[in-house]
């Protein structure tokens, strides 16, 4: 009986681990570019960049801030972001003010959201870069603004990537990717904030990260114990 109980219980704890895997959100920003003059940006809050049903999007429509990013330009301009619904979807949405190659950032303070036990202060960064070759690249790759960012680079035919947390390289951090044909690798920052791979297919490919801090303090009278930041990169590759 007792080893029954313990193998109904561990099947328990891996389904409840699983159910929280399927239902995790990241915030994801992506490029429409046949819709407006210069495109259009959609900003998903789901598992994926695709719509959902937007059922956390709250904190994005009220605190949010989405900015474009061109050649030549020193500072980021604000998009006037909108909540938008279709049936029974829901994202944010933005005209693009230029053309590419661009850049397009997204910030927010999310929350409080308790995980098990844990209450975690919430931050998301999202990017989508819109650039076709090695300079666009190399000018649009980082985003100051951004406290948590995937700073992209080619490197003779591969692809490097440097998290960097406050400006400096984030060590021992796992690095998510996805791409086409069913591309999949979990790489984790090298000492110097770095992953490689090979984009041997060309298309879109997704990159997500995490930065954890053990910070105590009260976020819209709620308490945390806890402050996690998760930032997503896409971008076609290769260049």
């Amino acid at each position: 009986m007792q080893r029954i109980l313990t193998s109904v219980s561990t099947w328990f704890f891996v389904l409840v681990v699983l159910a929280s895997q399927a239902t995790a959100h990241y915030l994801w920003v992506t490029i429409d570019a046949k819709s407006g003059e210069h495109g259009t940006t959609n900003i998903y809050f789901e598992g994926g960049p695709s719509a959902g049903d937007g059922q956390y999007l709250d904190p994005f429509v009220e605190r949010g801030t989405t900015w474009i990013r061109t050649l030549g330009q020193s500072e980021p301009n604000v998009l006037k972001v909108a909540d938008t619904k279709k049936g029974d979807k829901r994202w944010l949405s933005a005209a693009l003010t230029a053309a590419g190659p661009r850049s397009i950032d997204s910030y927010c303070k999310w929350g409080v959201y308790r995980y098990g036990e844990t209450d975690v202060l919430l931050h998301y960064y999202a990017r989508r870069l819109d650039g076709a070759d090695h300079d666009d690249l190399h000018e649009l790759c980082r985003a100051e603004q951004m406290a948590l960012d995937i700073v992209p680079h080619d490197e003779e035919g591969s692809t490097q990537l440097k998290v960097l947390w406050q400006g400096k390289p984030a060590v021992g951090r796992s690095v998510s990717i996805r791409g086409p044909g069913g591309f999949k690798a979990n790489l984790k920052t090298d000492a110097s904030g770095y992953v490689q791979f090979e984009a041997e297919v060309k298309g879109r490919y997704t990159f997500r990260t995490n930065v954890e801090e053990k910070k105590n303090g009260t976020q819209d009278g709620k308490t945390y114990q806890l402050v996690r930041h998760h930032g997503t990169l896409i971008i076609n590759l290769p260049l």
